[in-house]
């Protein structure tokens, strides 16, 4: 028998279309029928849900204060969607759920692979008081999660006579521990902490440089011969935080691995915060099951195998070769496997839809095959089809329940006008003309935006390939228009060929002719510009690519050299509480004609201060002696406006430069100290 047209199970059987699962949930936001409800519960809970549906169907729910909606958000914190986890941890913090959801948010700021979704439930967990769960965000693999956690221990310890407790919550092994102690006694004292010894890479790694495209490409050029030499460094390289580091590590280990590099490689891998399951994979993906049996017996032989290669091994036992094989090491390390087994995950109550499914007699299935509006769930529905072996939509409706169309306006071509520029300057020789304040994507302002600040006078853009509303500017502006504007592009990339698919990249998603200005990123290391990369460079600007090239950089000694070398242009840090650049830098390029970019001249939002408007941070780099041009990446159309009045409106007022310069030299210190403690890298 099918549903009829006009039963509420009509309209939940539309969630289950993965075209029409995301719209449908939302015009089911604020239901009280139940099979809407449970519809929406079983969407939010399939594992095979796309993340804009689960999101959609959660946020359809936030009116709900049943048992029911409160079960699933907890649950949803084990989403295979990382959006959808921090979206359940932000609901499972505004209902004030700590108490059922303690465990799952332990288990995120324990083994989450995702920083953002540790900091969410670091958060909702110290919301909640739960101080003596949260030390292992000190030893964070990601300073943002370790920021997060002195953050709240620097408030909770603001009182003298609580600083003993707080400190007592950092009890996990050094260095981290003893960075943050030292960062929360400058942050509750002003006394600068001593320098801390960190490890120099290249005291072990011949081959070390911090630029991960250049360490990629030595990896590459050692051949396989030198890499088969240099396993036993490869081995501690294998969680490097860039994947083109680690493919080459995980090639070696597979190419000439021995059994005892293999679990020394695998030792490095036991943090499920550091997302090392991909890495897992990739090693171990096509490799002779002798191989992996091999090195599986191989660790679980020894005395005390780390964790990370003993959870490995011990998952071989009974999938690769029979578990009676490694019967005796297997329990001599059970208290070492309990350790790190995964957590189970509670049952579910005895009314709800998935147990309701699983209590299913045969004779009740046939009962609701013949009667299906005597259910509420079609996950049951679901589960009687497939015992009695009938489709499933032999019970759907015999017309489809549709949401209401939501109207969308079309898509119409962007008309700029003519942009009349401020205080125009050209970049590098034979480049554009540009504004002295150019606009970025990075934060996402509405492309709106981007016509506004071009009726400002701006005819300068950043762009990176994520940034999908500036792409959606200019991809609607009309081949003369797009003419009429500049946009700075570039490239991470350290090989000839990946560099050019980057530029065509760009030209083709933007669709651009040209590029205007196109930079080598955030270059660490000379080693990153080798001849085949310069010689690219410049036939890219021979076939008319790229008009003009340059670098950009935060190390100050490389933006000098590069000025001397006649890079033109060259993209630095600036700002009132960055100023080396305009003793180490900016002479140089004075001297010899060079266009200088400057970037962070808000330190993120950080200098900011009531002081004064935060359109004087770009008044006083666009006053410094030898800044050509800087960027400003505002998050909505005010910040826009706030900051277009330094183009409009140049001057910078001495008072105003003076507190500018107080707030700076507060922030650069305070950036000092975090920089040496909390981001530290140990």
């Amino acid at each position: 028998m099918r549903v009829p047209n006009d039963h509420p199970l009509a309209r939940s059987y539309a969630l289950l279309d993965p075209n029409t699962a995301a719209s449908v949930a939302l015009a089911f936001r604020g239901t009280v029928e139940r099979a809407e409800i449970e519809g929406l519960v079983e969407l939010v809970l399939n594992r095979e849900a796309r993340a804009t549906d689960a999101a959609a169907a959660l946020r359809s729910l936030e009116h709900d204060t049943s048992e029911l909606v409160a079960d699933t958000i907890v649950r949803a914190t084990g989403s295979p969607h990382p959006s959808v986890r921090i979206a359940a941890v932000g609901e499972v913090a505004r209902r004030k759920l700590f108490g059922v959801a303690e465990r799952s948010l332990v288990q995120l700021l324990t083994a989450d692979a995702f920083w953002q979704v540790r900091r969410a439930a670091l958060n909702a967990l110290a919301e909640a008081g739960r101080r003596e769960v949260l030390a292992p965000a000190s030893n964070d693999p990601h300073w943002r999660v370790r920021y997060a956690l002195a953050q709240w221990l620097e408030t909770w310890g603001r009182d003298p006579a609580t600083r003993a407790a707080v400190l007592g919550l950092l009890v996990l092994p050094k260095p981290h521990v003893e960075r943050l102690r030292a960062y929360l006694h400058y942050r509750w004292t002003g006394e600068t902490p001593a320098e801390g010894v960190t490890d120099d890479p290249s005291a072990w790694c011949p081959f070390w440089d911090w630029d991960p495209a250049v360490l990629a490409r030595n990896l590459e050029l050692l051949g396989r011969s030198g890499r088969r030499d240099a396993l036993p460094v490869l081995a501690r390289l294998v969680n490097h935080p860039d994947e083109r580091v680690r493919s080459w590590v995980v090639l070696a280990l597979r190419e000439d691995g021995s059994v005892a590099q293999w679990a020394h490689a695998l030792s490095y891998l036991g943090d499920p915060r550091e997302d090392t399951a991909p890495v897992l994979d990739s090693l171990t993906r096509g490799v002779e099951l002798d191989r992996v049996e091999e090195v599986a017996k191989h660790i679980l032989a020894m005395e005390s195998p780390p964790l990370a290669a003993l959870k490995w091994a011990a998952a071989q036992a009974g999938e690769v070769f029979p578990a009676e094989e490694a019967a005796t090491d297997l329990v001599r390390l059970r208290p070492q496997l309990v350790a790190v087994s995964e957590p189970t995950e509670e049952p579910f109550p005895d009314t709800h839809p998935y147990s309701r499914a699983a209590a299913l007699t045969p004779a009740r299935a046939n009962e609701l095959i013949e009667h299906p509006t005597q259910e509420t769930s079609w996950f049951v529905l679901a589960r009687a089809a497939k015992l009695c072996r009938v489709p499933i939509w032999h019970l759907a409706p015999q017309a489809p329940w549709k949401a209401p169309a939501v109207p969308r306006e079309p898509v119409e071509p962007l008309s700029l006008p003519a942009i009349n520029l401020v205080r125009p300057r050209q970049i590098g020789p034979g480049g554009p003309v540009v504004s002295p304040l150019g606009v970025s994507g990075h934060y996402g302002l509405p492309v709106e935006g981007y016509l506004r600040a071009a009726e400002q006078g701006v005819n300068l853009f950043f762009w990176e390939p994520n940034y999908v509303t500036l792409t959606r500017f200019m991809t609607r502006l009309s081949p003369a228009d797009r003419r009429g504007v500049h946009v700075l592009v570039g490239t991470f990339e350290a090989d000839p060929v990946k560099i050019r698919k980057d530029v065509e990249r760009a030209l083709r998603n933007m669709k651009l002719e040209r590029i205007s200005i196109f930079l080598i990123f955030w270059t660490q290391s000379w080693q990153r510009i080798t001849p085949d990369v310069r010689a690219e460079l410049d036939r890219l600007k021979a076939d008319g690519l790229v008009q003009v090239y340059g670098l950009s950089t935060h190390n100050r000694g490389i933006a000098r050299d590069a000025i001397i070398e006649g890079w033109n242009p060259v993209m630095v840090r600036h700002s009132a509480a960055h100023r080396k650049a305009e003793t180490e830098v900016l002479p140089f390029a004075r001297e010899r004609g060079i266009s200088v970019l400057t970037f962070n001249n808000t330190c993120y939002g950080r200098l900011l201060d009531p002081s004064f408007r935060p359109s004087d941070c770009f008044r006083y780099t666009l006053n410094t002696p030898g800044v050509s041009a800087c960027f400003t990446a505002p998050s909505n159309l005010e910040y826009l406006e706030e900051n277009l009045d330094a183009l409009r409106n140049p001057e910078l007022a001495d008072e105003v430069r003076e507190k500018l310069l107080k707030r700076g030299a507060w922030m650069y210190r305070e950036d000092t100290v975090f920089r040496k403690t909390v981001r530290a890298e140990v």
